[in-house]
């Protein structure tokens, strides 16, 4: 079976919906979280 490597993108409640997709997929894991600051948050221009 080909293995699935998913990219999820959220706005908001990312970590609750990543963990979600962890407690119903068999074997899988979230393996990286990156927290961005406020700045990163606005569009430049």
């Amino acid at each position: 079976m080909p293995r699935i490597i998913p990219n999820l993108w959220f706005d908001t409640e990312s970590e609750e919906a990543a963990e979600f997709y962890v407690s119903i997929f068999p074997n899988s894991t979230v393996k990286t979280v990156t927290h961005y600051g406020e700045a990163a948050a606005v569009a430049p221009g």
